[in-house]
């Protein structure tokens, strides 16, 4: 889910696409964009209400996808290491990302 709630956002693992909806009145959903990403996406994280990132376990990456409805698309691949599980975010404005994979904690400073 976005920090606001107005969009949520699903791995659609068989495709490899990230699947954006917007949430509308009374939790109703209507389906926005699908946008592909690395292979087998298994997790998905809003960093914020326009950024979201993908972690593709079969790829050995995380995808950063602009979500913008004007031209949604990956604007950086970042590859973490083996078997990537999960993603969060910590610190102001969302500016430190911790990856977990198979052998690893990947840790890494954003900028705002």
């Amino acid at each position: 889910l976005s920090p606001s709630g107005k969009l949520l956002f699903a791995v659609n693992t068989p495709d490899a696409r990230l699947e954006v909806f917007r949430v509308g009145d009374h939790g109703s959903l209507v389906h926005q964009s699908s946008i592909p990403v690395g292979l087998e996406p298994i997790a998905v994280a809003a960093r914020s209400e326009n950024e979201v990132w993908v972690v593709n376990q079969l790829s050995d990456s995380v995808s950063i996808v602009d979500v913008r409805a004007d031209s949604p698309g990956v604007t950086r691949t970042l590859l973490v290491g083996d078997e990537p599980r999960d993603i969060v975010f910590a610190g102001p404005h969302n500016n430190r990302a911790f990856v977990t994979a198979a052998q690893n904690l990947i840790s890494t400073t954003l900028s705002s």
